[in-house]
Protein backbone atom coordinates (compact mmCIF):
# COMPACT_ATOMS: atom_id res chain seq x y z
CA UNK A 1 0.00 0.00 0.00
CA UNK A 2 2.84 2.37 0.86
CA UNK A 3 4.44 1.91 -2.58
CA UNK A 4 1.15 2.64 -4.33
CA UNK A 5 0.72 5.80 -2.26
CA UNK A 6 4.17 7.00 -3.32
CA UNK A 7 3.42 6.28 -6.99
CA UNK A 8 0.11 8.09 -6.63
CA UNK A 9 1.73 11.24 -5.29
CA UNK A 10 4.38 11.18 -8.00
CA UNK A 11 1.65 10.78 -10.60
CA UNK A 12 -0.14 13.89 -9.39
CA UNK A 13 3.07 15.88 -9.39
CA UNK A 14 4.00 14.72 -12.87
CA UNK A 15 0.56 15.68 -14.21
CA UNK A 16 1.03 19.20 -12.84
CA UNK A 17 4.27 19.49 -14.76
CA UNK A 18 3.09 17.99 -18.08
CA UNK A 19 1.98 21.24 -19.83
CA UNK A 20 5.37 22.89 -19.42
CA UNK A 21 7.41 19.74 -19.93
CA UNK A 22 5.81 19.43 -23.35
CA UNK A 23 7.31 22.81 -24.27
CA UNK A 24 10.74 22.39 -22.74
CA UNK A 25 13.43 19.80 -23.28
CA UNK A 26 14.22 17.53 -20.36
CA UNK A 27 17.75 16.73 -19.30
CA UNK A 28 18.95 14.02 -16.96
CA UNK A 29 22.19 14.17 -15.02
CA UNK A 30 23.82 13.09 -11.77
CA UNK A 31 25.14 15.43 -9.06
CA UNK A 32 25.05 13.41 -5.82
CA UNK A 33 21.39 12.82 -6.77
CA UNK A 34 19.70 11.53 -9.90
CA UNK A 35 18.15 14.70 -11.36
CA UNK A 36 15.54 15.27 -14.06
CA UNK A 37 15.29 18.93 -15.02
CA UNK A 38 13.92 21.13 -17.77
CA UNK A 39 16.42 23.28 -19.59
CA UNK A 40 14.90 26.46 -18.20
CA UNK A 41 15.27 25.07 -14.66
CA UNK A 42 11.63 25.68 -13.74
CA UNK A 43 10.93 21.99 -13.16
CA UNK A 44 13.19 19.59 -11.33
CA UNK A 45 12.89 16.16 -9.73
CA UNK A 46 15.63 14.76 -7.48
CA UNK A 47 15.53 11.02 -6.87
CA UNK A 48 17.45 9.93 -3.84
CA UNK A 49 17.48 7.37 -1.07
CA UNK A 50 19.59 5.93 1.70
CA UNK A 51 20.44 2.73 3.50
CA UNK A 52 21.82 2.58 7.05
CA UNK A 53 23.07 -0.77 8.34
CA UNK A 54 24.07 -0.93 12.02
CA UNK A 55 25.94 -3.36 14.19
CA UNK A 56 25.64 -2.97 17.98
CA UNK A 57 27.47 -4.84 20.72
CA UNK A 58 26.36 -4.26 24.33
CA UNK A 59 28.03 -4.74 27.68
CA UNK A 60 26.03 -3.93 30.79
CA UNK A 61 25.66 -4.37 34.52
CA UNK A 62 22.46 -6.33 33.79
CA UNK A 63 22.18 -6.62 30.03
CA UNK A 64 18.87 -7.03 28.28
CA UNK A 65 19.78 -5.53 24.89
CA UNK A 66 20.93 -8.21 22.42
CA UNK A 67 23.97 -7.89 20.17
CA UNK A 68 22.50 -7.16 16.79
CA UNK A 69 22.88 -6.35 13.12
CA UNK A 70 20.06 -4.08 12.05
CA UNK A 71 18.72 -2.19 9.05
CA UNK A 72 18.29 1.13 10.82
CA UNK A 73 16.94 3.06 7.84
CA UNK A 74 15.90 2.20 4.26
CA UNK A 75 14.28 5.11 2.47
CA UNK A 76 13.32 6.52 -0.88
CA UNK A 77 13.16 10.27 -1.21
CA UNK A 78 11.72 12.42 -4.00
CA UNK A 79 12.28 16.16 -3.95
CA UNK A 80 11.36 18.61 -6.64
CA UNK A 81 10.52 22.06 -7.87
CA UNK A 82 7.51 23.25 -9.89
CA UNK A 83 7.29 26.66 -11.54
CA UNK A 84 10.33 27.76 -9.51
CA UNK A 85 8.32 28.85 -6.46
CA UNK A 86 6.74 25.51 -5.53
CA UNK A 87 8.85 22.79 -3.95
CA UNK A 88 7.84 19.43 -2.54
CA UNK A 89 9.20 16.40 -0.77
CA UNK A 90 7.86 12.85 -0.53
CA UNK A 91 9.90 10.39 1.55
CA UNK A 92 8.96 6.88 2.58
CA UNK A 93 10.51 4.60 5.19
CA UNK A 94 10.63 0.86 4.45
CA UNK A 95 12.44 -0.29 7.58
CA UNK A 96 10.12 -1.93 10.12
CA UNK A 97 6.53 -0.86 9.50
CA UNK A 98 6.58 1.19 6.26
CA UNK A 99 5.25 4.71 6.57
CA UNK A 100 5.42 8.15 4.99
CA UNK A 101 7.90 10.46 6.73
CA UNK A 102 7.96 13.64 4.68
CA UNK A 103 4.99 14.59 2.51
CA UNK A 104 4.84 18.35 2.10
CA UNK A 105 4.55 21.18 -0.40
CA UNK A 106 6.24 24.55 0.04
CA UNK A 107 5.22 27.82 -1.59
CA UNK A 108 7.78 30.64 -1.73
CA UNK A 109 5.97 33.97 -1.93
CA UNK A 110 9.20 35.76 -1.05
CA UNK A 111 12.52 34.55 0.43
CA UNK A 112 11.25 36.11 3.68
CA UNK A 113 7.94 34.26 3.55
CA UNK A 114 7.29 30.62 2.71
CA UNK A 115 4.27 28.50 3.58
CA UNK A 116 4.82 24.76 4.01
CA UNK A 117 1.88 22.34 4.34
CA UNK A 118 1.78 18.61 5.03
CA UNK A 119 3.72 16.12 7.14
CA UNK A 120 7.21 17.16 8.17
CA UNK A 121 9.68 17.38 11.02
CA UNK A 122 8.40 19.82 13.60
CA UNK A 123 10.85 22.80 13.58
CA UNK A 124 12.49 22.77 17.00
CA UNK A 125 15.84 21.17 17.84
CA UNK A 126 18.79 21.49 15.42
CA UNK A 127 19.88 17.97 16.30
CA UNK A 128 16.44 16.69 15.38
CA UNK A 129 16.23 18.84 12.22
CA UNK A 130 19.48 17.35 10.87
CA UNK A 131 18.95 14.97 7.96
CA UNK A 132 19.71 11.39 8.92
CA UNK A 133 22.57 11.04 6.43
CA UNK A 134 24.26 13.96 8.19
CA UNK A 135 23.87 12.94 11.83
CA UNK A 136 27.06 13.63 13.74
CA UNK A 137 26.78 10.54 15.96
CA UNK A 138 25.12 7.20 15.32
CA UNK A 139 22.27 8.24 17.63
CA UNK A 140 21.23 11.66 18.89
CA UNK A 141 21.99 12.69 22.46
CA UNK A 142 18.35 13.61 23.14
CA UNK A 143 15.20 11.76 22.15
CA UNK A 144 11.43 12.07 22.05
CA UNK A 145 9.62 13.71 23.77
CA UNK A 146 12.46 16.18 24.49
CA UNK A 147 12.06 17.03 20.83
CA UNK A 148 8.91 16.46 18.76
CA UNK A 149 8.64 13.90 15.98
CA UNK A 150 7.02 14.18 12.55
CA UNK A 151 3.58 15.76 12.52
CA UNK A 152 0.96 17.09 10.14
CA UNK A 153 0.50 20.83 10.05
CA UNK A 154 1.47 24.14 8.48
CA UNK A 155 4.57 26.31 8.91
CA UNK A 156 5.24 29.89 7.85
CA UNK A 157 8.98 30.50 7.60
CA UNK A 158 11.48 32.79 5.95
CA UNK A 159 14.99 34.21 5.79
CA UNK A 160 15.69 37.76 6.88
CA UNK A 161 18.74 40.02 6.55
CA UNK A 162 20.68 37.82 4.16
CA UNK A 163 19.66 34.65 6.06
CA UNK A 164 21.25 35.82 9.31
CA UNK A 165 17.80 35.27 10.83
CA UNK A 166 15.53 32.38 9.91
CA UNK A 167 12.16 32.15 11.62
CA UNK A 168 9.54 29.37 11.71
CA UNK A 169 5.99 29.62 13.06
CA UNK A 170 3.74 26.58 12.86
CA UNK A 171 0.62 24.80 14.01
CA UNK A 172 0.44 20.99 14.19
CA UNK A 173 -2.01 18.25 15.12
CA UNK A 174 0.37 16.87 17.76
CA UNK A 175 -0.85 13.38 16.81
CA UNK A 176 2.27 12.11 15.00
CA UNK A 177 2.50 10.76 11.47
CA UNK A 178 -0.23 9.71 9.08
CA UNK A 179 0.51 6.12 10.14
CA UNK A 180 -0.40 6.94 13.75
CA UNK A 181 -3.40 9.14 12.90
CA UNK A 182 -4.62 8.01 9.45
CA UNK A 183 -7.86 10.02 9.68
CA UNK A 184 -6.26 13.19 11.02
CA UNK A 185 -6.23 14.45 14.59
CA UNK A 186 -8.06 12.67 17.40
CA UNK A 187 -9.24 15.85 19.13
CA UNK A 188 -9.48 19.61 18.70
CA UNK A 189 -6.19 20.37 20.48
CA UNK A 190 -3.36 21.74 18.38
CA UNK A 191 0.31 22.47 19.10
CA UNK A 192 1.87 25.85 18.35
CA UNK A 193 5.57 25.94 17.41
CA UNK A 194 8.10 28.76 17.10
CA UNK A 195 11.80 28.69 16.22
CA UNK A 196 14.52 31.31 15.63
CA UNK A 197 17.79 30.39 13.91
CA UNK A 198 20.35 33.20 14.26
CA UNK A 199 23.78 33.78 12.76
CA UNK A 200 24.35 37.31 14.10
CA UNK A 201 27.80 37.81 12.55
CA UNK A 202 27.09 36.15 9.20
CA UNK A 203 28.26 39.14 7.13
CA UNK A 204 31.38 39.98 9.11
CA UNK A 205 34.87 39.46 7.74
CA UNK A 206 36.13 38.16 11.06
CA UNK A 207 36.38 34.36 10.92
CA UNK A 208 36.66 34.30 14.72
CA UNK A 209 33.01 35.28 15.23
CA UNK A 210 31.37 34.54 11.87
CA UNK A 211 30.74 30.93 12.88
CA UNK A 212 28.65 31.72 15.97
CA UNK A 213 25.01 30.51 15.89
CA UNK A 214 22.17 30.88 18.39
CA UNK A 215 18.91 28.93 18.19
CA UNK A 216 15.76 29.26 20.28
CA UNK A 217 12.55 27.28 20.05
CA UNK A 218 9.37 26.41 21.84
CA UNK A 219 6.13 24.47 21.54
CA UNK A 220 2.88 24.69 23.51
CA UNK A 221 -0.36 22.79 23.30
CA UNK A 222 -3.15 21.02 25.13
CA UNK A 223 -3.36 17.23 25.07
CA UNK A 224 -5.95 14.52 25.68
CA UNK A 225 -3.35 12.00 26.84
CA UNK A 226 0.14 10.69 26.08
CA UNK A 227 0.75 10.06 22.39
CA UNK A 228 2.25 6.79 21.07
CA UNK A 229 5.52 8.70 20.70
CA UNK A 230 5.59 9.24 24.46
CA UNK A 231 4.37 5.86 25.63
CA UNK A 232 7.24 4.32 23.63
CA UNK A 233 9.64 5.73 26.21
CA UNK A 234 12.73 7.94 26.16
CA UNK A 235 15.26 6.26 23.88
CA UNK A 236 18.79 5.96 25.22
CA UNK A 237 21.70 7.01 23.01
CA UNK A 238 22.53 3.34 22.34
CA UNK A 239 19.12 2.88 20.61
CA UNK A 240 18.28 -0.48 22.22
CA UNK A 241 17.51 0.73 25.75
CA UNK A 242 15.19 3.27 27.38
CA UNK A 243 16.07 5.88 30.02
CA UNK A 244 12.48 5.61 31.20
CA UNK A 245 9.10 4.35 30.02
CA UNK A 246 5.62 5.78 30.32
CA UNK A 247 3.74 3.49 32.76
CA UNK A 248 0.19 4.88 32.72
CA UNK A 249 -1.30 2.73 29.96
CA UNK A 250 -1.70 -0.74 31.50
CA UNK A 251 -4.36 -3.45 31.31
CA UNK A 252 -5.43 -5.17 34.53
CA UNK A 253 -7.70 -7.59 32.70
CA UNK A 254 -9.92 -8.00 29.64
CA UNK A 255 -12.19 -10.64 28.16
CA UNK A 256 -12.44 -8.93 24.78
CA UNK A 257 -15.59 -6.99 25.66
CA UNK A 258 -14.99 -5.81 29.23
CA UNK A 259 -11.66 -4.12 30.02
CA UNK A 260 -10.19 -2.93 33.32
CA UNK A 261 -7.21 -0.65 32.68
CA UNK A 262 -5.23 2.41 33.70
CA UNK A 263 -4.75 5.46 31.47
CA UNK A 264 -3.55 9.05 31.67
CA UNK A 265 -4.93 12.43 30.75
CA UNK A 266 -2.68 15.47 30.30
CA UNK A 267 -3.85 19.05 30.46
CA UNK A 268 -0.94 20.54 28.49
CA UNK A 269 2.67 20.12 27.37
CA UNK A 270 5.30 22.80 26.83
CA UNK A 271 8.74 22.59 25.27
CA UNK A 272 11.58 25.07 25.19
CA UNK A 273 15.04 24.88 23.69
CA UNK A 274 18.18 27.02 23.61
CA UNK A 275 21.31 26.25 21.59
CA UNK A 276 24.81 27.62 21.06
CA UNK A 277 26.96 26.48 18.15
CA UNK A 278 30.40 27.61 17.06
CA UNK A 279 32.18 26.59 13.86
CA UNK A 280 35.65 27.57 12.78
CA UNK A 281 37.40 25.68 10.04
CA UNK A 282 37.51 21.97 10.85
CA UNK A 283 36.44 22.52 14.48
CA UNK A 284 32.88 22.50 15.91
CA UNK A 285 31.50 23.16 19.38
CA UNK A 286 27.80 22.56 19.99
CA UNK A 287 25.61 22.76 23.08
CA UNK A 288 21.83 22.30 23.33
CA UNK A 289 19.39 22.46 26.25
CA UNK A 290 15.86 21.10 25.88
CA UNK A 291 13.00 20.97 28.34
CA UNK A 292 9.60 19.29 28.11
CA UNK A 293 7.12 20.21 30.82
CA UNK A 294 3.86 18.40 31.53
CA UNK A 295 1.11 20.18 33.39
CA UNK A 296 -1.61 18.37 35.30
CA UNK A 297 -0.99 14.71 34.42
CA UNK A 298 -3.81 12.59 35.86
CA UNK A 299 -3.72 8.79 36.17
CA UNK A 300 -7.10 7.02 36.09
CA UNK A 301 -8.49 3.54 36.46
CA UNK A 302 -11.02 3.02 33.67
CA UNK A 303 -13.57 0.24 33.30
CA UNK A 304 -15.01 -0.30 29.82
CA UNK A 305 -18.02 -2.35 28.80
CA UNK A 306 -17.74 -2.48 25.05
CA UNK A 307 -16.92 1.06 24.01
CA UNK A 308 -18.68 2.64 27.01
CA UNK A 309 -16.56 3.81 29.94
CA UNK A 310 -18.46 3.11 33.14
CA UNK A 311 -15.68 3.90 35.66
CA UNK A 312 -13.24 6.80 35.51
CA UNK A 313 -11.51 6.80 38.90
CA UNK A 314 -8.61 9.19 39.54
CA UNK A 315 -5.61 7.52 41.15
CA UNK A 316 -2.84 10.10 40.92
CA UNK A 317 -2.23 13.64 39.67
CA UNK A 318 0.93 15.72 39.27
CA UNK A 319 3.20 17.95 37.17
CA UNK A 320 6.77 17.51 36.05
CA UNK A 321 9.46 18.20 33.48
CA UNK A 322 12.06 16.34 31.43
CA UNK A 323 15.40 18.15 30.97
CA UNK A 324 18.10 17.35 28.43
CA UNK A 325 21.51 18.93 27.96
CA UNK A 326 23.92 17.77 25.26
CA UNK A 327 27.35 19.19 24.39
CA UNK A 328 29.75 17.88 21.77
CA UNK A 329 32.89 18.80 19.85
CA UNK A 330 34.31 17.56 16.57
CA UNK A 331 37.44 18.01 14.50
CA UNK A 332 38.11 17.03 10.88
CA UNK A 333 41.58 15.56 10.84
CA UNK A 334 41.70 15.98 7.06
CA UNK A 335 40.80 19.69 7.17
CA UNK A 336 37.21 19.76 5.90
CA UNK A 337 34.51 21.96 7.47
CA UNK A 338 30.93 21.23 8.48
CA UNK A 339 28.08 23.58 7.62
CA UNK A 340 25.14 24.59 9.79
CA UNK A 341 21.82 25.65 8.30
CA UNK A 342 18.27 26.15 9.54
CA UNK A 343 17.60 22.60 8.33
CA UNK A 344 20.39 21.19 10.51
CA UNK A 345 23.98 20.03 10.26
CA UNK A 346 25.62 19.27 6.92
CA UNK A 347 28.46 16.78 6.74
CA UNK A 348 31.55 18.05 4.94
CA UNK A 349 32.16 16.86 1.43
CA UNK A 350 35.47 14.96 1.40
CA UNK A 351 38.38 16.93 0.00
CA UNK A 352 39.60 13.70 -1.56
CA UNK A 353 37.89 10.36 -2.12
CA UNK A 354 39.20 6.88 -1.48
CA UNK A 355 40.29 5.39 -4.80
CA UNK A 356 41.36 8.78 -6.14
CA UNK A 357 44.67 8.97 -4.28
CA UNK A 358 43.03 10.31 -1.13
CA UNK A 359 41.99 9.14 2.36
CA UNK A 360 38.46 10.60 2.30
CA UNK A 361 37.32 12.78 5.21
CA UNK A 362 38.14 11.70 8.77
CA UNK A 363 36.39 13.25 11.76
CA UNK A 364 36.81 12.63 15.51
CA UNK A 365 34.02 13.53 17.94
CA UNK A 366 33.13 13.46 21.64
CA UNK A 367 29.81 14.14 23.35
CA UNK A 368 28.44 14.39 26.87
CA UNK A 369 24.72 14.51 27.56
CA UNK A 370 22.50 14.33 30.60
CA UNK A 371 18.79 13.65 30.95
CA UNK A 372 17.15 14.44 34.28
CA UNK A 373 13.46 14.19 35.04
CA UNK A 374 11.45 15.46 38.00
CA UNK A 375 11.09 12.68 40.55
CA UNK A 376 7.41 13.43 41.10
CA UNK A 377 6.70 11.72 37.77
CA UNK A 378 8.13 8.41 39.06
CA UNK A 379 5.98 7.99 42.18
CA UNK A 380 4.32 4.54 41.88
CA UNK A 381 0.86 3.55 43.08
CA UNK A 382 -0.59 0.05 43.38
CA UNK A 383 -3.81 -0.40 41.37
CA UNK A 384 -5.99 -3.50 41.87
CA UNK A 385 -8.61 -4.85 39.50
CA UNK A 386 -12.24 -4.09 40.26
CA UNK A 387 -14.36 -6.93 41.68
CA UNK A 388 -18.06 -7.65 41.90
CA UNK A 389 -19.69 -5.40 44.49
CA UNK A 390 -16.94 -2.75 44.32
CA UNK A 391 -18.34 0.68 45.24
CA UNK A 392 -16.55 2.07 42.17
CA UNK A 393 -18.70 -0.01 39.80
CA UNK A 394 -22.23 1.11 38.86
CA UNK A 395 -24.74 -0.26 41.40
CA UNK A 396 -26.63 -2.24 38.77
CA UNK A 397 -23.54 -3.81 37.16
CA UNK A 398 -23.67 -7.65 37.21
CA UNK A 399 -21.26 -8.48 34.40
CA UNK A 400 -17.74 -9.89 34.45
CA UNK A 401 -14.77 -8.28 36.18
CA UNK A 402 -11.76 -9.59 34.23
CA UNK A 403 -9.25 -7.62 36.34
CA UNK A 404 -10.32 -9.19 39.64
CA UNK A 405 -7.32 -10.57 41.53
CA UNK A 406 -4.83 -8.68 39.38
CA UNK A 407 -2.78 -5.61 40.26
CA UNK A 408 -0.16 -3.38 38.63
CA UNK A 409 2.34 -0.84 39.91
CA UNK A 410 1.27 2.15 37.86
CA UNK A 411 3.16 5.43 37.57
CA UNK A 412 3.51 8.25 35.12
CA UNK A 413 7.11 7.21 34.38
CA UNK A 414 9.28 4.24 35.32
CA UNK A 415 13.06 4.18 34.96
CA UNK A 416 16.00 6.52 35.56
CA UNK A 417 15.28 10.04 36.76
CA UNK A 418 18.94 10.98 36.16
CA UNK A 419 21.07 9.50 33.37
CA UNK A 420 24.39 10.51 31.84
CA UNK A 421 25.95 9.61 28.50
CA UNK A 422 29.48 9.87 27.14
CA UNK A 423 30.25 9.02 23.52
CA UNK A 424 33.44 9.09 21.49
CA UNK A 425 33.17 8.69 17.75
CA UNK A 426 35.03 8.37 14.49
CA UNK A 427 33.42 9.24 11.14
CA UNK A 428 34.92 8.32 7.79
CA UNK A 429 33.41 9.75 4.61
CA UNK A 430 34.83 7.45 1.96
CA UNK A 431 33.24 9.61 -0.74
CA UNK A 432 30.16 11.86 -0.86
CA UNK A 433 27.85 8.83 -1.00
CA UNK A 434 29.46 6.39 1.47
CA UNK A 435 30.06 7.11 5.15
CA UNK A 436 31.10 4.88 8.06
CA UNK A 437 30.51 5.80 11.71
CA UNK A 438 32.01 4.13 14.78
CA UNK A 439 30.76 5.12 18.26
CA UNK A 440 31.54 3.92 21.76
CA UNK A 441 28.63 4.92 24.00
CA UNK A 442 28.65 4.71 27.79
CA UNK A 443 25.44 5.43 29.75
CA UNK A 444 25.10 5.44 33.51
CA UNK A 445 22.53 6.30 36.19
CA UNK A 446 24.29 7.49 39.39
CA UNK A 447 24.01 4.98 42.23
CA UNK A 448 23.78 7.70 44.88
CA UNK A 449 20.33 8.59 43.51
CA UNK A 450 18.83 5.25 44.60
CA UNK A 451 16.74 4.95 47.73
CA UNK A 452 17.03 1.17 47.92
CA UNK A 453 13.33 0.70 48.63
CA UNK A 454 12.48 -0.31 45.06
CA UNK A 455 10.68 2.96 44.43
CA UNK A 456 12.20 5.90 42.55
CA UNK A 457 15.41 3.90 42.20
CA UNK A 458 17.70 5.21 39.49
CA UNK A 459 17.91 2.39 36.93
CA UNK A 460 17.23 2.51 33.21
CA UNK A 461 15.78 -0.35 31.13
CA UNK A 462 18.30 -2.32 29.07
CA UNK A 463 16.79 -3.69 25.87
CA UNK A 464 13.41 -2.00 26.41
CA UNK A 465 13.38 -0.64 22.85
CA UNK A 466 15.03 -3.64 21.24
CA UNK A 467 13.51 -6.73 19.62
CA UNK A 468 14.64 -8.90 22.53
CA UNK A 469 12.40 -12.02 22.52
CA UNK A 470 13.39 -13.39 25.94
CA UNK A 471 10.88 -11.87 28.36
CA UNK A 472 13.28 -12.51 31.25
CA UNK A 473 15.89 -10.29 29.62
CA UNK A 474 13.92 -7.49 28.00
CA UNK A 475 13.76 -4.27 30.03
CA UNK A 476 16.23 -5.40 32.68
CA UNK A 477 17.06 -2.73 35.23
CA UNK A 478 20.66 -1.63 34.91
CA UNK A 479 22.82 1.11 36.37
CA UNK A 480 25.21 1.33 33.42
CA UNK A 481 25.59 0.11 29.86
CA UNK A 482 28.27 0.32 27.20
CA UNK A 483 27.56 -0.08 23.48
CA UNK A 484 29.95 -0.16 20.55
CA UNK A 485 28.03 0.79 17.42
CA UNK A 486 29.15 0.64 13.80
CA UNK A 487 27.08 2.15 10.99
CA UNK A 488 27.42 1.89 7.22
CA UNK A 489 25.65 4.70 5.32
CA UNK A 490 24.96 4.43 1.61
CA UNK A 491 23.32 7.39 -0.12
CA UNK A 492 22.00 7.00 -3.63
Amino acid sequence: MMTFRCIGWLGVLSLLAVPCLAQSKLRAYYNDDFILETEDGDFQLRIRGNLHVDSRVFHSENRGAPHTIDIRRARFDFQGRLYNHFTFRLQSEFQGTPYIRNAWADVELHPAFHVRLGQMKVPFSTSWATLDNNVNFVERGAARPAFPFFDVGAVAWGELWDASVVYSLGVFNSAGTELQAPAGDGDDHKELVARLFLQPFRGTESAAIRGLYLVFGGTTGHMSGPSPLETGGYQAADFGSAIWRWRTEQVLGTDGRVTDRTAAEIESRYRMGAELHYLRGPFVFSSEYLETRYRDVALYQDFYVGSSRTVHKQIQRGDGAVHSWSTWVSLYLTGESKRLENSGWRTARPGTTVGSDGPGAWEVLARYSRTWTDRALFTPVRVTGLVQGSPDLPGDYTGTTPGAGNSVAAAILDGAHDAHELTVGLNWSVNPMVRIQLNDVFIWAPQNDRTGDGQNDNFFASGARSSQTDSNKKSRKTGWENAVMLRFILKF
